[in-house]
């Protein structure tokens, strides 16, 4: 997961730097969406840096 922290770090000085971004992270299925939330949740410093979803 330190990939994805970096990543995340990347993401926030960019949304820092252009506040209107939205980043939205979609996922094919309901239980990889559910397993990046709960990791979220779990750090919550990445929380509101991207979006979560399900692809419809």
């Amino acid at each position: 997961m330190k990939t994805i922290e970096g990543t995340l770090n990347r993401i926030r000085i960019a949304k820092s730097q252009n506040p209107g971004i939205r980043v939205i992270y979609e996922f094919p299925k309901k239980e990889a969406a559910e397993k990046m939330n709960n990791w979220l949740n779990n750090n919550p410093s990445f929380i509101g840096i991207v979006e979560v979803r399900v692809r419809k």
